[in-house]
């Protein structure tokens, strides 16, 4: 048995709010069956901002996403997990509810040892934490393109014109991937902070990334082979945007942001749906025919694949470069109470750094 603490650090979310405090090491829950990490960094994902608003649809399969992002060390594991003490390990929060929140200086995941070998995934790069970036995001956007290329039966986007709205980190990396994959990209977003930061880390060209208004959209129509809704919200309006800019024939794909309900055009096509089922269907509007199609979630090899691209090629997935800030896990509550109320907001990944223990 590993020497653990009497007590450990963990937020709380309740009602909108976000606590840290300590609470006793549950020591009754080192079971058989169970994983803990210990990690060295979390990431901040806008899907932890709308889970404090409420304005998100939390899957019972799968549970809240509410500090899902980490990088960490397995600090206990179960006779029947296939895993050990010391390896170096990341989450699949798509695989299992049975998980306590990753915002803590511990992670409780309990489960079969065939669900734990797809929701703790290892980490094969053992410097990842010399230049830091976050493995789950990425493992999505990767399914989300290979579905894509399911839906479309391409093998790959060469040639294909991509635009992409909303310049976040889901953004930045469907751009990169794309590129990757033979396309040319263009990133558009409202706010000029994201444009620049994406432009200052060298993560998009001068001409690959514009500002998202209603004349750049008009600019721009009947362009994309493909047109990517990475944005924190698909409203209407922007799914609306993304139709102009699509070319006859060309997909709508609905990266996130989407509820129960939600359709597009109105009262047609069921875009939560077919996000969250991973289907496409075909619609007719502004006089042209248009695919909608969406994914959800990832699973191991997507993770697996994220870091062979990575690895292998370092200068096309600058990931590091998405870090914007890092802060403290005591600066964490009231950081992302105020991003969620709209009273901050960083262009890219804000990092978390787990003190080491002494």
């Amino acid at each position: 048995m590993p020497s653990l603490p009497a007590a450990y650090v963990t937020t709380t979310l309740l009602d909108g709010v976000v606590n840290v405090g300590a609470r006793p090491f549950p020591q009754d829950a080192l079971g058989d069956d169970t994983v803990v990490i210990r990690p060295d960094y979390m990431g901040i994902c806008r899907a932890d901002a709308k889970e404090i608003l409420g304005s998100r649809d939390v899957m019972e399969d799968r549970g809240p996403l509410f500090g899902h992002e980490l990088v960490g060390t397995v600090a206990f594991a179960g006779s029947r997990t296939g895993f050990a003490e010391g390896d170096l390990v990341t989450l699949n929060p798509n695989i299992t509810p049975s998980r306590t929140t990753g915002f803590a200086e511990y992670v409780f995941v309990h489960d079969t040892r065939e669900r734990l070998d797809q929701a703790v995934v290892r980490v094969p790069e053992p410097h990842i934490r010399d230049g830091i970036w976050m493995p789950e995001p990425f493992a999505c956007i990767v399914h989300a393109l290979g579905k894509l290329l399911e839906h479309t039966r391409l093998p790959s986007l060469q040639g294909k014109s991509v635009g992409i709205l909303g310049a976040g980190c889901a953004g930045l990396m469907f751009a990169m991937y794309a590129r990757h994959l033979g396309a040319s990209v263009s990133v558009f977003n409202r706010g000029e902070a994201r444009r620049a930061f994406a432009r200052d880390q060298g993560i998009l060209a001068e001409g690959e990334i514009f500002a998202l208004s209603d004349a750049e959209a008009e600019a721009h129509r009947d362009r994309y082979d493909v047109v990517i809704v990475a944005t924190t919200v698909a409203t209407a309006q922007l799914l609306e945007t993304a139709a102009v800019m699509a070319a006859d024939g060309g997909v709508l794909f609905v990266y996130g942001g989407t509820r129960k309900g939600d359709s597009f055009p109105a009262g047609r096509a069921d875009v939560d749906t077919l996000r969250r089922q991973e289907r496409i269907e075909s619609v007719r509007h502004l006089g042209k025919r248009l695919r909608i199609a969406g994914a959800y979630g990832c699973f191991r090899e997507d993770y697996e694949e994220g870091f062979r691209l990575h690895a292998d090629h370092p200068r096309a997935f600058p990931l590091e470069k998405l870090t914007s800030r890092r802060i403290g896990l005591d600066d964490f509550p009231p950081l992302i109470m105020d991003i969620a109320a709209g009273k901050e907001d960083f262009p890219g990944k804000v990092l978390i750094k787990v003190a080491a223990q002494g």
